[in-house]
């Protein structure tokens, strides 16, 4: 990706975890505030957590309560665009290779990915080969005979032939959330959850954030709040951006044994997929229904038209939903993150906008952040808060 010409975006102090350690006597000061304690807010902590004295305030009684822990949790490199595949193979040597001491399981594991092509879908299918075969050369098109063989319920009749994509991964998103918490509490991390914010304001030089009798200070404030980043925006006088928090509904049906080693199926044109999810098989539209900040449930038209398209393609009888709910991803207008301020200078940090590719960018991202605030690189132009500003 490319680089930003510019200066560094925010001046930090050079002496990170020594002189955070108090302010006018006070414990509760640090290097940085961080809104919110999903998938964006932990692995950013995580990577600054190494140099640096940070506090992640949530807002729900456990971290991953909204997106983060709602979230399909699979690893595909031929993603959304260009740039997001790029923070997705940053990504894969971390879930690949973990630190030592940061988890005791795998983080991933491969399952194969099936995209479904239609009669009418050849033009567009080649297409979209031809758009990420440079980032992704192991994806290729197989045969119908191959298809059936990876997920043999498949309606032959309703489609011509496939892409496969081998090195299509599942996460444990689960595992992913607990060891960045464990690993940033064991370097001296704080994590508060149940922060209802009443004031945020900066003044001479520092963020001063208070919830009931309780307060934390920082020189600089990361707003990783997902859905309700614009509601912390507020919050602290900042102009809120362009991001628009939507609904995706997801149900899981019951399925044969055997369905536990099928790729992940999906249709080209971006209307459903379903994969292996115990005890049986996670089904959904892919609807982007744009939705307030909230605490989201499935929709039980968006679940319907979900199994309407199940069976187009796939002759598994469904007799009964195990379970359904939803969860909001917010995106972009270019459906890029947000990373850093809107301003150079500005101490606000801003960690938003991945809506959908989260989870799979959170070491890459966290990485980022932590090199941008850490040590001064730059945040690639393309990424950089203030195209919106």
């Amino acid at each position: 990706m490319s680089q930003a010409p510019d200066a560094p975006l925010i001046a930090i102090p050079s002496n990170l975890n020594r002189s955070a350690l108090t302010l006018n006597g006070s414990s509760n000061h640090y290097d940085f505030i961080i809104i919110g304690g999903g998938i964006a807010g932990l692995s950013a902590a995580y990577f600054l957590s190494q140099q640096a004295r940070v506090v992640v305030l949530e807002k729900e009684a456990h971290c991953g309560y909204h997106s983060s822990g709602r979230s399909a949790a699979v690893f595909i490199e031929a993603y959304e665009n260009a740039p997001v595949c790029t923070l997705t193979q940053t990504s894969k040597p971390f879930f690949l290779t973990p630190p030592d001491g940061f988890t005791d399981y795998p983080l991933m594991h491969v399952i194969g990915g099936l995209t479904v092509i239609k009669p009418d879908q050849e033009r567009a299918a080649q297409d979209y080969l031809e758009q990420w075969s440079e980032l992704c050369p192991h994806m290729a098109r197989i045969d119908i005979e191959d298809m059936c063989g990876h997920v043999p319920l498949l309606r032959r009749e309703r489609m011509v032939d496939g892409i496969f994509d081998p090195l299509l991964h599942a996460i444990d998103a689960n595992q992913l959330l607990q060891s960045y918490r464990r690993s940033i509490k064991r370097r001296g991390g704080q994590i508060i959850t149940g922060v209802e914010l009443d004031s945020a304001r900066y003044k001479d030089n520092i963020w001063r954030c208070g919830w009931g009798a309780e307060s934390a200070s920082a020189p600089v404030l990361i707003n990783a709040a997902g859905a309700w980043a614009n509601t912390v925006a507020e919050q602290c006088g900042v102009t809120p951006m362009p991001l628009t928090p939507c609904r995706r509904s997801a149900a899981v049906i019951p399925a044969p044994p055997e369905a536990a080693s099928w790729p992940m199926v999906r249709s080209l044109e971006g209307e459903l997929y379903f994969k292996p999810e115990q005890p049986g098989l996670m089904v959904s539209p892919q609807d982007e229904t744009p939705s307030p900040a909230c605490d989201a449930h499935p929709d039980d038209m968006d679940l319907a038209i979900a199994l309407e398209r199940f069976q187009e393609v796939c002759s598994l009888p469904i007799q009964r939903i195990h379970r359904s709910w939803a969860g909001l991803r917010t995106l972009t207008p270019d459906r890029l993150p947000i990373i850093g301020p809107a301003t150079p200078g500005e101490h606000f940090f801003w960690l938003a906008g991945q809506g959908g590719f989260g989870v799979q960018t959170s070491p890459g991202i966290g990485q980022l952040v932590a090199a941008t605030l850490l040590d001064q690189q730059k945040i690639p132009a393309e990424l950089q808060a203030k195209r919106f500003s």
